[in-house]
């Protein structure tokens, strides 16, 4: 038993470093991603211009908001984000803005630019930002 209890000892550090450096569980670098970012959304046969604001919190976790100036729609906020690699997802987390609206995307190879998918309650469109 006490054999057995040094060999599973010796190995905790060992898996304990495993642990730090899986690829899953290290955080996502944001910082390509931060920033104020203007371009315009289309769905349903509707161009808006749309303005991103994205930023950390203290916690160094990104958050943001969306201008849409055509509605009147300022500092909306945004959260929900997810980053893997180039890719990014966030939705807009206002009790008042319904249909889930999420914004799907991905950073082009220049870093200047995030397009992708946008939906909101059953209509899909896309979505275009250039970082300013």
């Amino acid at each position: 038993m006490k054999r057995t209890l040094k060999k599973f000892a010796a190995c905790i550090p060992v898996l304990f470093a495993m642990l730090l450096v899986h690829p899953s569980l290290v955080a996502q670098d944001s910082s390509p991603f931060l920033g104020t970012w203007n371009g315009s959304l289309s769905v349903a046969g509707q161009e808006l211009e749309i303005i991103l604001d994205l930023t950390l919190d203290e916690g160094k976790n990104i958050q943001g908001n969306i201008d849409v100036p055509a509605q009147g729609a300022m500092d909306i906020p945004l959260g929900e984000f997810n980053i893997e690699g180039k890719k990014i997802s966030f939705k807009i987390v206002h009790e008042q803005v319904p249909g889930d609206p999420t914004f799907t995307g991905e950073l082009d190879d220049t870093g200047k630019t995030i397009s992708g998918e946008y939906s909101q309650g059953g209509a899909v469109g896309t979505f275009s930002v250039e970082k300013q």
